[in-house]
C-alpha cells in the first residue's frame, strides 16, 4: 500500500485491476446516468464508490454510446480494452 507522507490527507492507495473497477456497482451507474445526460450524483455512492462513479462518467464520454459494458451479464472485452487505452492515453483517471 502506498502512502504519499508529504501530504497528510492524502488517502491510502490499492494496486487494482481494471475488471474491479469495472464491475463496481457505482461504476455502471457513473455510465449510465452520463449516457442519460444526468448531472452527477456522488450523494448515492456506496461507500468509497465516489471514485467508480466518477471513472464511469468519464468513460463514458471517450465510450461509443453503442458500446455496451456487459454483454450477456459479464463485462464486455471490447470496454475493458477500450477503458484501457483510454488509460494508456490519459484520457481516464
Amino acid at each position: 500500500m502506498a502512502v504519499d507522507v508529504s501530504n497528510p490527507e492524502q488517502v491510502d492507495t490499492i494496486a487494482t485491476t481494471t475488471a474491479a473497477i469495472m464491475n463496481r456497482r457505482d461504476f455502471a451507474r457513473g455510465v449510465q446516468e452520463a449516457r442519460n445526460g444526468l448531472p452527477p450524483n456522488y450523494d448515492d455512492c456506496e461507500e468509497d464508490g465516489y471514485w467508480s462513479y466518477e471513472r464511469g462518467r468519464q468513460f463514458a464520454l471517450v465510450a461509443p454510446r453503442s458500446l455496451p459494458l456487459r454483454i450477456g451479464g459479464r463485462l464486455n472485452p471490447k470496454a475493458i480494452a477500450l477503458y484501457d487505452a483510454a488509460c494508456k492515453r490519459g484520457w481516464l483517471i
